[in-house]
C-alpha cells in the first residue's frame, strides 16, 4: 500500500484522511491544526486495517476535530500586510521595481516587484526572502547545536530547506536533515527545538524513551519551546 487518501464517515459527512506508510511498528492517528487527519501505519498494513483503527477511535477523533481553534485568516499579500519573521511581525511595504528586491528596516520589509497589485508576485518575493534568510539562520543554528550531539565533525548532517505542509522537520536514515521553510517565521528558540529534535534522531532513529533522554540532555526545556511553536502555529497558521 502506498500513501493514499481515504474517507471516514463522521457526523454524517465524509472526512478525508491520509494513510501514510512509515517505519513505525504500530499504527498512529494524528490530527493537525488545519484539520487534516493522518493515519501512520507500518509498511504493508492493509488499507482496511488502517481505517478500522481510525474508526475505533472515532469519538476521540470527533472531539479533537471539534476542539480545533478557528483557522487564522488567509494571509494578505499587499502593502501593509503583516507577516511573521523569527517570532516578530513585519509589515510589508510593497513598491514597483523592475528588479525584485527585498530589504528589511526594523519592523518593515520593503519588497520591490514588477506589479505590486499582483498578490502572487508579492507572495513569491516574500517567499524568496524567507528562503534566503532560512539558509543563513538554519545553517548557523545547526553549527551551534551540532556539538551537543557528541558526534565527530565528519558526521555533520547535510541540511535541506523545504516548504512542508505537515512537519516542521525530518531526519533521513542517511543522516540528512530537512527543515520546513516556514519555520523561519517562528521564534529562534522554536527553530532550535525542531533542530535539536532532528539531531537527536542521529542517535536514536525513533521516538522511544532513549530518544527523549537525548532531547532532555541537549535541551532540558524543549517542552516549553514545543508549546511555543504550537502557539505560533495557532496564531499564524
Amino acid at each position: 500500500m502506498t500513501d493514499q487518501t481515504e474517507h471516514l464517515l463522521l457526523d454524517g459527512r465524509e472526512h478525508p484522511v491520509q494513510v501514510r506508510e512509515t517505519r513505525r511498528r504500530t499504527l498512529g492517528l494524528y490530527v493537525f491544526p488545519d484539520g487534516r487527519v493522518e493515519i501512520r501505519v507500518p509498511k504493508g498494513t492493509p488499507r482496511r486495517q488502517a481505517l478500522d483503527f481510525a474508526r475505533g477511535r472515532e469519538a476521540w477523533l470527533r472531539d479533537t476535530l471539534n476542539g480545533l481553534p478557528e483557522a487564522p485568516p488567509a494571509p494578505r499579500y499587499d502593502d501593509g500586510a503583516r507577516h511573521p519573521y523569527l517570532g516578530d511581525a513585519l509589515t510589508l511595504r510593497v513598491r514597483h521595481g523592475k528588479s525584485r528586491r527585498a530589504v528589511r528596516q526594523g519592523d518593515l520589509l520593503w519588497l520591490r516587484v514588477g506589479d505590486p497589485r499582483d498578490p502572487a508576485r508579492v507572495e513569491h518575493a516574500l517567499r524568496e526572502w524567507y528562503r534566503a534568510r532560512a539558509r543563513t539562520v538554519f545553517a548557523e543554528r545547526l553549527a551551534e547545536w551540532f556539538p551537543a550531539v557528541g558526534l565527530p565533525p565528519s558526521r555533520m548532517p547535510g541540511l535541506r530547506i523545504r516548504a512542508m505542509r505537515s512537519r516542521w522537520g525530518s531526519c533521513s536514515s542517511r543522516g540528512g536533515i530537512n527543515l520546513n521553510l516556514w519555520l523561519i517565521r517562528a521564534p529562534l528558540a522554536c527553530i532550535d527545538y525542531v533542530l535539536v529534535h532532528e539531531l537527536a534522531h542521529l542517535l536514536e532513529f525513533n521516538h522511544g524513551p532513549r530518544f527523549y533522554a537525548q532531547m532532555d540532555r541537549m535541551m532540558p526545556d524543549w517542552r516549553i519551546h514545543r508549546r511555543s511553536l504550537r502557539a505560533h502555529q495557532r496564531e499564524w497558521g
